[in-house]
């Protein structure tokens, strides 16, 4: 069964990423590396580690296409509390996941919040890899909020970056779509939105909390803004071991992408770990052709590239701070 050796191969890529992750802390031991290098290293396992969360996210669409986002959304949630509660539960150190408290902590988890569920939405509706590159123009609202959050400044040759983004977004939409794709790539968009609030709210918080705390704030306050939809709607349960292993395995590679982003945002400075995030709709590319045999058009080929392209430029025209 096809959907039965994709579960089975993501399983693999969870021990194998575990023990590249693993093997990196170690060498880090043994080794001095600079906080810039170790930050951009610990993105690029994020990276790899979000872009299979979405891939199991597509696989419970396509298990059982009348899942709703919301329910797959909750349940990543769900693990991923879980994963940060029995470590500290057992440790007899609840106080350390509360951690200072700061405004910046509180929206983390509304921002973060409203990204994941938009873009697990989006994901569904649109696919893995056109979904992932719309959504990765947060690193365009990065750059333009920075100087709003961080004090980060960018020169003013940003903008040619930014522009080739928007041309990029401008083939991904197509205006020849209909309007279904309109509407999950819209979603995407806006999810890039909240995503980029998110990861400045992640670089703030992170200065005086532990990566485990910034995660346990997104956790906490994404579980009650997903009651709403339950109340309305109601929850029901996944059916079926294949269904219940791509859930668990979104929750789980997002808990360990949601502490290596986490720590990445504390080593290295905001835009140029931006850059290297953008090696994550690549890995969607690769995945959503291996596991599922999805095609794209020549114009949304063109659209991830320039969107691609100007995102890891974007980083490096900025020349203040």
């Amino acid at each position: 069964m096809l959907c039965q050796d994709q579960c089975c191969t993501l399983f693999k890529y969870v021990v194998l990423l575990a023990q590249l992750i693993f093997l990196f802390r170690r060498r880090c031991m043994k080794i001095q590396i600079s906080d810039t290098t170790s930050g951009l290293i610990h993105m690029i396992f994020a990276s790899l580690s979000f872009s299979f969360m979405v891939t199991c996210v597509y696989l419970a669409r396509v298990l059982d296409p009348s899942i709703s986002s919301t329910i797959v959304s909750f349940f990543r949630v769900m693990v991923n509390l879980i994963i940060l509660l029995i470590p500290a539960i057992f440790a007899r150190d609840m106080r350390n996941l509360f951690g200072d408290g700061r405004p910046s902590l509180w929206f983390r988890g509304l921002f973060g919040s409203l990204a994941l569920m938009l873009f697990f939405f989006a994901v569904q509706t649109v696919g893995i890899a056109e979904s992932s590159f719309i959504q990765s123009s947060n690193g365009m609202f990065i750059l333009l909020l920075c100087p709003l959050f961080l004090s980060e400044k960018f020169s003013f040759r940003s903008l040619f970056a930014i522009a080739g983004s928007l041309l990029g977004l401008y083939f991904l939409f197509d205006p020849h779509l209909n309007f279904a794709n309109w509407e999950g790539k819209s979603v995407a968009l806006a999810a890039g939105f909240f995503a980029a609030l998110s990861s400045l709210m992640v670089a703030r918080a992170g200065r005086s909390n532990t990566p485990e705390c910034v995660v346990f704030y997104f956790c906490f306050v994404s579980f009650f803004i997903h009651l709403p939809y339950f109340f309305v709607y109601g929850f029901v349960l996944p059916s079926g071991k294949l269904m219940w292993l791509a859930m668990i395995g979104a929750g789980v590679f997002a808990s360990i992408g949601q502490i290596l982003i986490t720590k990445a945002y504390q080593l290295a400075k905001a835009g140029i770990v931006t850059a290297v995030s953008y090696l994550g709709p690549v890995f969607s590319l690769v995945w959503s052709v291996l596991f599922f045999e999805q095609s794209f058009t020549e114009r949304s080929l063109i659209g991830c590239f320039l969107i691609l392209f100007c995102g890891t430029l974007l980083p490096f025209l900025k020349t203040k701070k």
